[in-house]
Parts: C-alpha cells; sequence; structure tokens
C-alpha cells in the first residue's frame, strides 16, 4: 500500500505520530465543490461499472431460450463476470499501488465498455460466458481503487455519506442496465439492449476520465508479493474485518440468487407476467438508493455496529416476505429485502475503509472478493435450487444465508459496540 497509508489517521485524516510525520493534505469535507466533483465522478464509475456487470441478468430467461440452456446455465453470463472480477481484484490491488488510482480505473472503465458492446455481436452462448469473463476481469480494476480512493481522499467525518454516493452510483446502474436491458429487448433483441449499454458506458467512462482529480492523498510506490501477502494475512487476521468479508460473500449471494431467479418465478403459475414487468421488479433498486443514502451518513453518526444488524433483520423479513403468492407480496417483499441488503452493504463497506489503516486497497479488495465468490457460488447454486425445489427451495437455502448474516453482525456489535462510531 501507499506510504501515505502505512501511517495511522486521525479522525480528520491527517497522520498521527508527531512533528517527524510526513504531513498530508488535508482530506475533503462534505459540501467543498472538490467534493461534490469526486462523488460525480465515482457515481459514473460505479454506475458504468454495474450496469455492465449485471446488464444480462434481466435477460436470463431469454437466454435459456435463445440458446436451449437451463437457467443454471444461463446464470453464468453473469456469474463468470463476477467470478473473475473476484480473482482479478486480488491482483488488482497490488497493481494499483504502482500505478496512478485515476488511470486503472479509467482503463478499467474503457477497457470493459468495449467488451459489452463486443457482446452484444455474440453468436453462441460460450462467447458470451468467455467476455463475460473478460469483462469481469477489467471491471476489477475499479471498486477496490474506488473505495480506497475515497476513503484516502475525503474526510473521514464525511466519508460515510461519500460512500453512500458511490454505492448509490453502483445501485442505480445496476438498477438501469437490468431494466434498460430488458425493456429494449423487449422492443427489438437482446443484442439492441446489450450494445446500448454499452455505447452509454463508454460515454462515461470518458467523463470519468474528464472529471475525476488526481489523489492527493496516495503516492504510487512498488509493492512486493510478500508485503502484498502481509497486508492480507493481517486483515484477515483481524476479526473485525474477517467477519465483515464472511458477512459480504453470504449476504451478496443472497442478493444476486433473489435478482437472478425472481423473474423465473413470476413467468411462471400463478403468476404469469410477461418479460416486460418481470424487468421493472428492478426498479426495486431505487428503495436500494434509498436504503445507502439513508445508511451512509446515520452510520456516522450512531456507528456501524449499531447499525448492520438492524438492516440485516430487514433484509431477512423481505425475503419471507416474497413467499407470498400475490404479485404485490412479492414486490414489497422485494423492496424490504433490497433497502436492509444496499443499506448494510454501505455500512459494511464504509467499515472496512475506516478499519483498515494501512494497506486500504487489499483491505477493500478482499471484501469485494468474498462479495463477489459469494454471488458467484450461491447465485449460481441457487439455480440449481429452483430447478429441484423451486422458489421456495431458494428462500430456503438463502434464509441460511441471512441467517449466518444476522449473527456476524450480532457479534459485530456485541464486540465493537462502543458510543463512537466504528
Amino acid at each position: 500500500m501507499a506510504s501515505t497509508n502505512s501511517l495511522p489517521l486521525s479522525s480528520g485524516g491527517a497522520p498521527a505520530g508527531g512533528a517527524c510525520a510526513p504531513k498530508l493534505p488535508v482530506g475533503v469535507a462534505r459540501g467543498t465543490r472538490e467534493y461534490a466533483v469526486i462523488s460525480r465522478a465515482l457515481f459514473f464509475g460505479g454506475f458504468s461499472t454495474f450496469a455492465q456487470l449485471y446488464c444480462m441478468q434481466s435477460l436470463l430467461p431469454l437466454l435459456t431460450t435463445t440458446f436451449g440452456i437451463s437457467p443454471a446455465q444461463a446464470s453464468w453470463s453473469v456469474s463468470a463476470a463476477t467470478m473473475m472480477m473476484a480473482l482479478g481484484l486480488l491482483v488488482t490491488c497490488v497493481a494499483a499501488d504502482r500505478v496512478s488510482r485515476k488511470r486503472m480505473m479509467t482503463i478499467a472503465l474503457l477497457s470493459s465498455s468495449v467488451l459489452t458492446l463486443a457482446s452484444a455481436f455474440s453468436t453462441n452462448f460460450e462467447t458470451i460466458v468467455i467476455l463475460a469473463a473478460l469483462k469481469g476481469l477489467a471491471l476489477s480494476g475499479l471498486p477496490a481503487i474506488a473505495m480506497a480512493y475515497l476513503s484516502e481522499e475525503i474526510d473521514q467525518r464525511s466519508l460515510g455519506m461519500s460512500m453512500g454516493l458511490y454505492i448509490g452510483g453502483n445501485i442505480l446502474g445496476g438498477m438501469v442496465g437490468r431494466v434498460m436491458a430488458a425493456f429494449v429487448a423487449d422492443m427489438f433483441s437482446w443484442r439492441v439492449s446489450v450494445g446500448l449499454i454499452g455505447l452509454v458506458c463508454l460515454a462515461m467512462g470518458l467523463e470519468f476520465a474528464r472529471s475525476l482529480p488526481h489523489s492527493r492523498r496516495f503516492t504510487p510506490r512498488q509493492m512486493t508479493v510478500r508485503e502484498a501477502l502481509g497486508h492480507a494475512r493481517r486483515h484477515l487476521g483481524d476479526p473485525a474485518l474477517l467477519g465483515l468479508y464472511l458477512f459480504a460473500g453470504l449476504m451478496m449471494g443472497s442478493f444476486v440468487s433473489v435478482y437472478n431467479y425472481l423473474g423465473f418465478h413470476l413467468s411462471a403459475s400463478p403468476f404469469h407476467l410477461p418479460h416486460a414487468a418481470i424487468g421493472a421488479i428492478f426498479t426495486m433498486y431505487l428503495i436500494g438508493v434509498a436504503g445507502s443514502f439513508i445508511a451512509g451518513p446515520l452510520s456516522d453518526r450512531v456507528g456501524r455496529s449499531r447499525l448492520l444488524w438492524v438492516l440485516v433483520a430487514l433484509a431477512m423479513v423481505g425475503l419471507f416476505t416474497m413467499l407470498s403468492s400475490q404479485v404485490l407480496g412479492v414486490v414489497i417483499g422485494l423492496a424490504i429485502f433490497t433497502f436492509g441488503f444496499f443499506g448494510a452493504h454501505t455500512v459494511a463497506s464504509s467499515w472496512v475503509g475506516r478499519r483498515a489503516t494501512e494497506g486500504r486497497a487489499i483491505a477493500s479488495a478482499l471484501y469485494l472478493f468474498f462479495y463477489y465468490v459469494g454471488s458467484s457460488l450461491l447465485g449460481s447454486f441457487s439455480g440449481v435450487m429452483l430447478k429441484s425445489h423451486g422458489w421456495h427451495g431458494v428462500v430456503a437455502l438463502l434464509s441460511v444465508a441471512v441467517v449466518l448474516s444476522l449473527a456476524v453482525a450480532i457479534a459485530m456489535r456485541r464486540a465493537y459496540g462502543t458510543p463512537q462510531p466504528v
């Protein structure tokens, strides 16, 4: 990690250690013009990343019909991307310490947009999966680095809000990518929808490159593999960070599984909803934006340990509500589940940046590694449960994952439930 991150930070973002410590620029505070510029650029970056990563998710029923494959097989058009992103994060977090944060993120956005455009011209499902894997690898250059960039550049007292805005971009990107893909595919074809998303994300990547300020609180340096492994061992040996990593995998796997397979459930008896209506369920991501925007600043005030378990419990209520036999009940349950998940993700991800006083890019990369491995593995295995036991089987599997997440959150509350926000 950068030499600036090897120094403990005070609450105001300055290095501790007395007069001999190198003096860093003051962290960017909420309400300043630079804060707004950074927030806007990273909002675009998060939007573009997740619009591309999940644009195939609402197209899974169409892919099963077009290529004559099962729902679990079709899910690999998403899982291949998330799995390769998870693996790529372990490499890019080290490479990011050698080059500019901004340059790394810009390359990720522009190269992934080209791969998304290429997938619109794929003639077989195998090619779609290969391009998805390459796209995930390319996109791995942004999420952990973006979280590290915010943790370094933003004043710690404003970090919860800035992380909430960034994750809000992730949520909106994921929603628009899915909804746009479904509606454009319904009017034209899935190829047109994927191509359009690729063009929109290319434009956002160019704007990101133009507007994001270069890091002021980070100095590139050569990090050896031994140093990187040392940071990783320390992070994995920290009970708080390890708990957050396990939490990320369980909750993200549950979330992706719900959105992967709810469409199949709603297209079958007793609902029989058309594809465009099923695609509209992804507008529930707007509820996720609200969860992220509320949870970010609230965690700054009341403490992350006090808020995390409440949001997980809320997600659990939503999951069980989705067992309703009425469309309205399913939609209400989905809204509650989505709010709880994204609120919890905002709290947990900002907690990682606050907890890790050194090796922040690696700490963030490990969080996202668990996050996307959980997405890929649980997201695919839930498809097997759907085929063998239907939607009730999927909910039963995910309820176990959410209960384990709740247990982790409660343990974190007991261990780190101090009066100060942590």
